[in-house]
């Protein structure tokens, strides 16, 4: 999948969401990540074809998404904060989707996304989470070209939203929104980050990984972080560093601090704010 932007604005009125995004991404899971106002759903919006943009041009695979005239079909889309105001049960809403030939996936997801444990209440009647796992449902159970998903584990618990993310993290063309690093690297190959409207940062997984530097979690009684270890950001028990890889081995052991990895998406996303 090729995803590309080319000085993308809009504009709602006098705010402008997106203030002229450029990139030129290729890879089968691509995640655009940042703060609440960041341009995320805006991009998102342009990408499903809901949204042209005021000025600029966006594609995918070549094709401008809202221009496309079959773009119902090619892109299946969910967004945050599912309502379902229609007083149909969730077994009406899984009947309906099993007589579409395009969706293949409706028994296999209903089984792994718990939806069998509600299957019998009203559709408006559903907590948030409950809307959210129908939401994914509908997004994902049928064929389509690319998937988009903005925020796809908000309101699920963690059990639930490990679930979704290794599901995700299999599938091809597809394009999350999240505010949260995890879930961004468990899911993605390429990253977006936003603020403001502008993107700040772009790259590959390998792009992401290849600097120095650490996110570390601190003992509880560990003591002060030696001089080497130059903390870049701090983020209450867990800071991001530049450190030598050995170095941190040896705090390790010595119980200085509880562990460490690659800092990846959290320092780039740190970076950016």
């Amino acid at each position: 999948m090729r995803v590309e932007a080319e000085n993308l604005k809009v504009s709602y009125g006098r705010v402008w969401g997106l203030k002229g995004v450029s990139f030129n991404a290729k890879a089968e899971r691509i995640a655009v990540v940042g703060h609440n106002g960041s341009g995320k759903t805006t991009l998102l919006s342009v990408l499903s074809g809901l949204r042209k943009p005021t000025e600029g041009r966006a594609t995918i695979n070549g094709e401008e998404p809202y221009s496309r005239k079959d773009k119902w079909v090619a892109i299946r889309y969910s967004f945050e904060k599912p309502q379902f105001s229609i007083p149909i049960k969730v077994k009406d809403l899984v009947e309906t989707l099993r007589v579409n030939d395009r969706c293949s996936l409706v028994d296999e997801l209903v089984e792994e996304l718990g939806i069998k444990e509600f299957i019998d209440q009203r559709l408006d009647g559903l907590s948030s989470g409950q809307a959210q796992l129908c939401n994914l449902l509908m997004a994902l159970s049928c064929d389509a070209e690319v998937v988009i998903l903005d925020e796809p584990t908000a309101h699920l618990d963690s059990y639930r939203a490990g679930i979704i993310d290794d599901l995700l993290s299999k599938r091809k063309g597809l394009i999350i929104a999240t505010h949260d690093p995890e879930e961004g690297e468990a899911v993605a190959e390429h990253f977006l980050i936003l603020k403001e409207g502008r993107l700040v940062w772009e790259g590959s997984r390998r792009k992401l990984f290849a600097e120095g530097v650490y996110e570390i979690t601190l003992a509880e009684n560990g003591g002060k972080l030696p001089e080497e270890v130059q903390v870049v950001h701090s983020f209450g028990a867990i800071v991001v560093a530049r450190a030598d890889e050995e170095l941190l081995s040896e705090l390790f052991r010595k119980g200085i601090i509880a562990g460490f990895k690659r800092a990846g998406l959290r320092y780039a996303y740190a970076e950016s704010r």
